[in-house]
């Protein structure tokens, strides 16, 4: 497959209201293995590297599926195509800085993907609608056993899967969550709720590559992993803080709906007027405007005719979309990007009809 097509692909996981309201878009599951024979990708020459891709390249392409997927070595791609992947949560931050000898492998229709010498020798992500570990895990265990009969992992008794970071080595199976939290960022409370975190010992960062960049209000978190056998505790606790943080959510989301001066009715006006007349729009004006507009279907306040779960799922690929677009094109210093990027988000509202409601606060 190649990486156009690749992009063409629709995403294997689509956001929408599950269980949480539409704070939590989806849930990640990573596995991480290494071969017993050779040093780790932080520590191996690029000959140790391509003889770790000679050995899991061929068992990967066993997998059904697989043998049409994508398939790229790191020196092949871009700057543009890794932050286009990156976008996509397709590729690590880890991965996108590798050259030679490491390799990435994303098939059509499933929401598994492949890392060969990212921090690990094989890494294995899986994705799921909404806050659902468990078939997350389930799809590991199975590809773990299929895997273990084809390859050798390091492994003792005492420490488990071993790993780059010994505090790491266990399981090899660590949990993401990603969570749309405009309430909170509009309120100004991340600083909160991350400093809230750490003591919990759970990560969050912002959704896209630049630490510092929250627009679109799009976060991850993750878990911290745990010793072999830990799984099922670790899931639970996860899965509570994360219960907590839309609960939190939806609190902040009803207090600013409700609070004088009609702040969150007039903040998505606003970003249904920049979209629906700009003719010049960054990308990061565009993450934000389109996260107000999540928000505004999911309280009631913008209406669709093709239905709110629909069009929950269309807005948020549409901001992807063009997030993708302008990754590919930066390298590339387009100035006319911001034109056509306001001239999409005018067409984008023109075909998909749509009203305000009348909200009594």
């Amino acid at each position: 497959m190649k990486f156009d097509t690749l992009l063409k692909t629709p995403y294997t996981w689509n956001p929408d209201r599950n269980t949480t309201d539409g704070v939590v878009y989806g849930s990640i599951v990573r596995m991480v293995r290494n071969l017993p024979e050779f040093p780790f990708p932080g520590w191996s020459t690029e000959a140790h590297r391509e003889a770790v891709a000679a050995r899991i390249l061929p068992v990967i392409r066993e997998i059904r599926g697989f043998k049409s997927a994508f398939y790229a070595e790191m020196n092949e791609l871009s700057y543009g195509q890794r932050r286009a992947l990156l976008t996509r949560k397709q590729l690590t931050p880890c991965m996108a800085a590798r050259q030679n000898g490491c390799h990435v492998i994303i098939p059509q229709k499933k929401n598994l993907f492949f890392m060969v010498n990212e921090e690990e020798h094989l890494v294995a992500h899986v994705f799921n609608n909404g806050l659902d570990f468990d078939s997350g895990l389930d799809t590991m265990a199975a590809l773990d056993d299929w895997l273990s009969e084809r390859l050798t992992f390091a492994y003792n008794e005492k420490d488990g899967y071993l790993t780059s970071i010994p505090s790491e080595a266990g399981d090899g199976l660590q949990l993401y969550c990603l969570l749309h939290l405009p309430g909170l960022t509009c309120a100004n409370m991340m600083n909160q709720v991350t400093k809230a975190l750490e003591k919990l010992h759970v990560s969050i960062s912002p959704y896209f590559s630049d630490a510092q960049d929250d627009t679109g209000h799009l976060f991850v978190l993750f878990s911290i992993p745990g010793p072999e056998g830990s799984m099922e505790e670790l899931q639970e606790n996860f899965q509570d803080v994360i219960n907590h943080l839309v609960r939190r959510e939806q609190q902040v989301r009803r207090k600013l709906q409700v609070e004088p001066g009609l702040h969150m009715q007039d903040a998505i006006g606003r970003a249904y007027g920049l979209l629906t007349n700009c003719r010049r729009i960054s990308i990061k004006e565009l993450r934000d405007a389109i996260s107000l507009l999540r928000l505004g279907t999911l309280q009631g306040i913008i209406c669709w005719e093709e239905g709110e779960q629909e069009m929950l799922v269309k807005l948020h690929h549409f901001a992807l979309d063009q997030a993708t677009i302008t990754a590919q094109a930066e390298e590339k210093g387009d100035p006319a990007l911001c034109i056509r990027r306001a001239a999409a988000a005018r067409d984008f509202l023109n075909n998909h009809p749509h009203y305000f409601s009348e909200i009594n606060v």
